[in-house]
């Protein structure tokens, strides 16, 4: 699974962790996910794919002297803005008015 993750792309180690998370975890399951896992959500420090998360990056090659610290920073970033993400897409794209014939 690892080498799986670390294929996905990215830029830089922003990038790269943001997009593995991204396939880990829907924007509905990330909402209830932060850091220290307090107002009944789950604590990533506690998590499994914390590990897993830390492991693909460091194998993907653009990122591959990302620090805990670095990865760690981009992931709480990431789980802050999912209801944010998850709003935006739940919201319709805004109808154009029909076109007025004379």
């Amino acid at each position: 699974m690892i080498s799986s993750l670390a294929t996905i792309g990215g830029q830089d180690v922003k990038r790269v962790s943001r997009n593995i998370l991204g396939r880990l975890f829907t924007d509905e399951v990330s909402h209830q996910i932060n850091r220290k896992g307090v107002h009944n959500k789950k604590p990533f420090s506690r998590m499994a794919t914390k590990t897993l998360l830390f492991s693909a990056v460091r194998k993907n090659l653009v990122a591959r002297s990302a620090t805990d610290a670095e990865v760690t920073k981009h992931a709480i970033r990431w789980f802050n803005l999912a209801a944010a993400r998850a709003a935006r897409r739940r919201v319709p794209p805004p109808s154009t008015p029909p076109p007025i014939n004379n």
